[in-house]
């Protein structure tokens, strides 16, 4: 059991191995407590032009049949990719309009059980792969004595859990107060519940900019449906929340690693005389020290993974991004056990140039999105 051997700190090998659909390994000695192999596999376009903009960010992988699915907003399609033949399946149209439109914009894509998805956005609902709305969510019809949003307040984030398909969580933001939390809305009981996801109040330690209005930038908040329940984490600390709405309990996690900070050392007050420069200076301050990535779910290892990096940024522009290109980082993985008792932290060296991409888990294997000469491709860690 991999468990065990996390435990117990077992001296492993590591193995690089730099593939294109095959998987083999070259094990080299290092001396270290968890043992994985590298390679990196690429997708079969099948001529069709996979929507990359968005760095697979409104995109989610389906354990029930091995597809992953990428929302192309701006032609509010879906695009099916097959990762066990590892091509493109088929491209998946849906409506704006109409009884069965998704709106104008989608920011929210989750897999929510076999052959369906939830779309967020405009309008939010799970539809089927055919396009059809089967279960629609509206948080503004909520009255505000049960829970409903207030005129200041807008959603982030959201997420749908299969254990609960009347229900919706979302991460909400109040521009008044530049405060977070996380709402949880029940169709059935036509209410909305309000959890305090920020106790340190993290998310307006680090945003930048004007806090009384949406001149700012804020950090990002991670919502994530795992097994019976939703995380909640932030990019600049590692304490977590996790709900089990079940028990309406929420939980709060944090701890402490022997390799980085809990959480990132702020060098720039949020206020209205920020200027562009100043923002820029101070994101690549804090992605310097650390940024944590959400939590995912080993099923085949059970292990919650989190990657986190490390990030310094060289002079070249990069097109379609704030910061310039990476000059260099540093890779760490965190595994906690089912229970969340936090594990081990360790360094990947040998992807010490990517900072910190989409990824989610496949067969006992962590997948890093890439994009090589506007071609989908993934790194995988595999355990």
């Amino acid at each position: 059991m991999i468990n065990r051997r996390l435990l117990l700190g077992y001296f492993f090998g590591i193995g690089l191995s730099l593939l294109t659909s095959c998987r083999s390994e070259v094990v080299k000695e290092n001396f270290s407590a968890l043992r994985y192999s590298i390679d990196t596999v690429y997708i079969d376009s099948k001529d069709e032009i996979i929507y990359l903009k968005m760095r697979l960010y409104t995109s989610d992988y389906s354990d029930s049949d091995g597809m992953y699915y990428n929302l192309n907003n701006a032609a509010n399609q879906v695009e099916q990719i097959n990762l066990n033949s590892l091509e493109l399946e088929k491209i998946i149209p849906f409506e704006q309009e109409g009884p069965n439109g998704t709106g104008f914009w989608t920011t929210d894509l989750k897999v929510t059980s076999d052959q369906q998805l939830f779309l967020g956005g405009e309008r939010s609902g799970i539809y089927s792969l055919s396009g059809k709305l089967l279960q629609s969510f509206d948080w503004f019809a909520i009255e505000k004595e049960n829970g409903g949003l207030l005129d200041e307040e807008r959603i982030d984030y959201q997420t749908v859990n299969p254990n609960y398909p009347k229900e919706v969580f979302a991460i909400v933001i109040n521009d008044k107060t530049n405060s977070v939390s996380l709402r949880h809305l029940n169709s059935s009981k036509n209410s909305i519940v309000i959890h305090n996801i920020d106790p340190n109040d993290n998310y307006r330690t680090y945003t930048l900019g004007d806090l009384s209005s949406y001149n700012n930038w804020d950090p990002l908040l991670y919502i994530k449906s795992i097994n019976d329940h939703v995380i909640v984490s932030h990019e600049y600390a590692n304490d977590f929340h996790v709900l089990y709405p079940l028990k309406d309990s929420l939980i709060s996690i944090a701890y402490k690693s022997v390799l980085f900070e809990s959480k990132v050392k702020p060098t720039t007050e949020g206020d209205l005389n920020n200027s562009i420069e100043d923002r820029k200076k101070a994101l690549k301050s804090y992605r310097s020290q650390i940024a944590y990535g959400p939590f995912v779910f080993d099923n085949k290892n059970k292990l919650y993974i989190r990657l986190s990096a490390s990030v310094i940024y060289g002079e070249k522009d990069r097109e379609g991004h704030l910061l310039p290109e990476i000059a260099s980082s540093t890779l760490y993985i965190s595994t906690f056990d089912e229970n969340f008792n936090h594990m081990l932290d360790q360094e990947i060296p040998e992807l010490n140039k990517i900072g910190l991409p989409k990824y989610f888990t496949k067969d006992g294997a962590v997948w890093i999105y890439q994009n090589i000469d506007d071609e989908l491709s993934f790194v995988r860690i595999q355990f």
